[in-house]
């Protein structure tokens, strides 16, 4: 007997109703410029308010400024984070480098012979002129600039062709200057190429590089050329390659097979966590910031303080750093000049190091001594504002206590529960997570304390103190784990070939033998 299934009926395509709609747009998130609607439920829930946090990152524009000031776009296209992809900032930094303006006047003027070739070859076969004297045709800024920097492109018999063989020689022998330009987490063997003009230097393949270029100029930045072979040749690519820093990297990356992994190196915290830092640090009188160092993490507080614009950063009057004595010594040996370097073109605040004792070898005093300090900063101190550096929920009491001083809590997301954040949303007090600070910022400090670290052990090694074969990479592994820095694979290799591989070993008069990094 065969054995009946169960056949389900298909359900029916539900029917959206006026009332749906209605039920929809009372769950979505107005800004402050917006009206709300009527419908609006005055009282969310915690789950509902919460996911406010869950935002879009800000893109960071730090390596595509680089690459636009080298490629040559014009001035007029950098400015304020807020108006532009390029940033000022980074122009007029590079604008003092003499190897970086040597780069961009260059690819300036390659990139407008590429883009007036038969203008300027009319004009120096049948009217004699020279590079310097068609400046509606090739930059003459960029010639006298590149003059007084010591590269002097003339030649009395000009052709254009060779002076393009000229500046891609120049180029070649140049562009691994720009390397110290970038930041170290990003590969320059990936970067170098876009400068590169394949098979630049013999004169009988410049042809296709113009026909490549003048194919279709639109899809290079502002038809500033680069080599087109070193982009990917995905359907992202076909875009503005230079739109932030996140697409940057991935199509580079991606055009070597390889992946870049660190995106916090390349977003920043999104526009609901900056709102609610204004608000607070405008709302404030004083403000002071307070960090739990046992539930905080150095590097992140480094570039949450970091990715702060300097007008927020001059309104903090002081960090207190509540420690303890089985806190990692990244804290205590370099935290103080990290944040200190950190706001050191921004703001001058003072920061306290205060070192808590153990009574009982099991109990950490760090929050007890942290709420009290805070409350006598508030009552004696007219502080108003508090930004709270923790993970741990025992300091809801304190913020509970303290009425009219506003609060905002920097969160770890790897230690923060539920409890805690729904706690905050409920009563109104914001939060962010100083994960999605973009780290870039900070990201000297994890260079700093590693070789810091290997430094000492090197030192002692030196000192007849080293039981065992001297060994760089084993001197590296010690050091991550004695600073809690955590690293990639592919960040490890990168700091073991830029900087241990060029370790230097120098013998003093007296024959003292030293080796330094860095």
């Amino acid at each position: 007997m065969t054995k009946k299934t169960k056949t389900t009926p298909t359900p029916k395509r539900p029917t959206i109703t006026t009332k749906d709609i209605t039920a929809l747009a009372s769950l979505i998130t107005f800004s402050d410029e917006e009206t709300k609607p009527e419908e609006e439920d005055p009282s969310p829930s915690s789950q509902e308010k919460r996911a406010a946090y869950s935002e879009y990152r800000n893109a960071t524009y730090t390596i595509v400024s680089i690459v636009a000031y080298l490629i040559g776009i014009p001035k007029e296209y950098f400015g304020d984070e807020n108006a532009t992809n390029f940033l000022m900032k980074t122009y007029e930094e590079l604008e003092q480098n003499k190897d970086a303006r040597i780069i961009r006047n260059l690819c300036r003027i390659r990139a407008a012979m590429e883009r007036n070739y038969k203008a300027i070859a009319h004009e120096f076969w049948l009217n004699i002129k020279n590079i310097g004297s068609v400046p509606d045709l090739i930059p003459a800024d960029a010639v006298e600039t590149l003059a007084k920097d010591g590269v002097r492109l003339y030649k009395q018999r000009p052709e254009i062709d060779e002076y393009i063989l000229a500046i891609n020689i120049e180029l070649s022998n140049r562009i691994n200057t720009a390397a110290p330009l970038f930041p170290e987490w990003i590969k320059w063997e990936y970067i170098r190429p876009l400068f590169i003009m394949p098979g630049g230097t013999k004169k009988e393949n410049l042809k296709k590089a113009g026909e490549i270029y003048n194919s279709d100029r639109l899809r290079y930045p502002f038809q500033c050329w680069i080599n087109w072979e070193a982009v990917s040749a995905s359907p992202e690519s076909k875009g503005n390659i230079l739109y932030t820093d996140e697409k940057f990297v991935r199509i580079i990356y991606e055009r070597h097979e390889d992946r870049f992994e660190n995106l916090s190196l390349v977003r920043n915290a999104g526009n609901h966590t900056m709102r609610n830092l204004e608000n607070l640090l405008q709302s404030s009188k004083k403000c002071v910031v307070v960090v739990d160092c046992e539930n905080a993490d150095a590097v992140k507080l480094a570039a949450a303080l970091s990715s702060l614009p300097a007008y927020q950063l001059s309104k903090i009057a002081k960090v207190l750093l509540f420690d303890s004595e089985y806190t990692t010594d990244q804290w205590s040996t370099l935290v103080d000049r990290m944040l200190h370097t950190a706001a050191a073109e921004k703001a001058s605040f003072e920061i306290e190091h205060i070192l808590v004792p153990r009574v009982n070898q099991n109990k950490s005093q760090c929050d007890m001594t942290l709420a009290v300090r805070t409350s006598r900063e508030v009552y004696t101190s007219g502080v108003d504002g508090v930004i709270l550096v923790s993970s741990d929920s025992d300091y809801w009491a304190m913020i509970q206590q303290l009425e009219g001083v506003r609060f905002l809590v920097m969160l770890e997301k790897r230690k923060t529960g539920l409890a805690i954040m729904d706690a905050l949303t409920i009563h109104n007090i914001p939060f962010c997570f100083i994960d999605d600070f973009c780290t870039a910022a900070s990201y000297t400090i994890k260079t700093t304390t590693l070789i810091n670290g290997i430094q000492e052990q090197i030192r002692h090694f030196l000192a007849g103190e080293g039981g065992q074969p001297l060994n760089l990479r084993e001197m590296m592994n010690i050091a991550l784990q004695g600073s809690w820095i955590t690293m990639t694979d592919k960040e490890k290799e990168n700091f073991f070939t830029r900087y241990l591989q060029r370790a230097k070993m120098t013998v003093a008069a007296d024959g003292a033998v030293s080796i330094t990094i860095g």
